[in-house]
């Protein structure tokens, strides 16, 4: 997440190994500079994608036409929609963008979309927001937002937002989009944290189900791309379960032994899981280091 007002932070996020760069017109900016910052975003898409990250803009609900229209060109992957109560929300971005991509020669429908629930109406109403356009990939909660809709002060050892992370998670997996986000207390942090505790809880929301986390800060990328990517340990035994497996279903058995477990159907299908992960992981990381290394190589030149 950067804002876009903070030049160096813009210049310097594609070094960063960043799967995705989120370009900030909402809480990042101030609000005497919301007009500058719309005006940044055009010139901002192409450095800040230079290392094959993917390039999304975080936009103002109260500011959502301009706002659109200043983030809306080629290049960028899609919009972070925060705030977002209803259904009816989401429609109106997206009959906006739809406008955008014709006259600006993108790809009709191509634009995703990222709502952020921030009140308890938000996640009240996930299903219809989520399920609203075809556009809604990936949908997230901003818990220090949901605890002021709450009227609450959440203490650091008792997790106040299990049933909003939890619906979370099985509603968008049930409709077929990636819930993103990370464990509490850090979900409620922005800034410098030990990265043994980035990866600790991010390994928790990968448990959780989340499918990646918003990181508020550069020092947060590192840890978490560790944490939501395969061991090579774990891709080894998975490797091992289906050949086991394999063997098991060739001999006529649905279940075989393997280092005192029993392997399944359901345990199979999850290795496959782990090890599709593994290889996509490896694929996404090669694209955005040989995207690095070229860049390297033309700053030397």
């Amino acid at each position: 997440m950067v804002p876009l007002t903070d030049a160096g932070m813009v210049s310097q996020a594609w070094r960063h190994d960043a799967d995705a760069i989120t370009l900030d017109l909402e809480d990042g900016v101030d609000a005497a500079r919301k007009a500058e910052a719309r005006g940044l975003v055009k010139k901002a898409i192409v450095p800040t994608a230079k290392s094959a990250a993917e390039v999304f803009v975080r936009v103002n609900k109260s500011f959502l036409q301009a706002d659109l229209e200043a983030a809306v060109w080629p290049g960028v992957c899609g919009v972070m929609l925060p705030q977002v109560e209803s259904a009816a929300e989401v429609l109106e971005a997206a009959e906006i963008v739809a406008t955008l991509e014709r006259q600006r020669g993108i790809v009709a429908g191509s634009l995703q979309f990222i709502p952020l629930l921030e009140s308890a109406r938000g996640v009240w109403d996930i299903r219809s927001i989520i399920t609203a356009s075809s556009r809604v990939t990936q949908v997230g909660l901003d818990e220090s937002d949901l605890a002021g809709d709450l009227g609450i002060n959440p203490l650091p050892d008792h997790d106040p937002f299990v049933y909003a992370r939890g619906r979370l998670v099985i509603e968008a997996i049930a409709a077929k989009v990636n819930p993103i986000g990370m464990a509490y207390p850090l979900s409620l942090r922005s800034g410098v944290a030990p990265e043994s505790e980035i990866h600790a809880l991010a390994t928790k929301a990968r448990n959780l189900g989340m499918k990646g986390v918003i990181c508020p800060h550069p020092g947060w990328v590192a840890p978490v791309n560790a944490a939501f990517t395969p061991t090579a340990e774990l891709v080894a035994w998975n490797k091992r379960v289906r050949e086991a497996f394999a063997a098991g279903v060739a001999a006529g058995t649905a279940a075989v032994p393997l280092d005192g477990r029993m392997i399944d159907v359901p345990v199979d299908e999850w290795a496959i899981v782990v090890i599709a992960t593994a290889e996509a992981c490896a694929a996404r990381d090669a694209e955005k280091h040989a995207a690095l290394n070229r860049q390297h190589k033309c700053t030397a030149q």
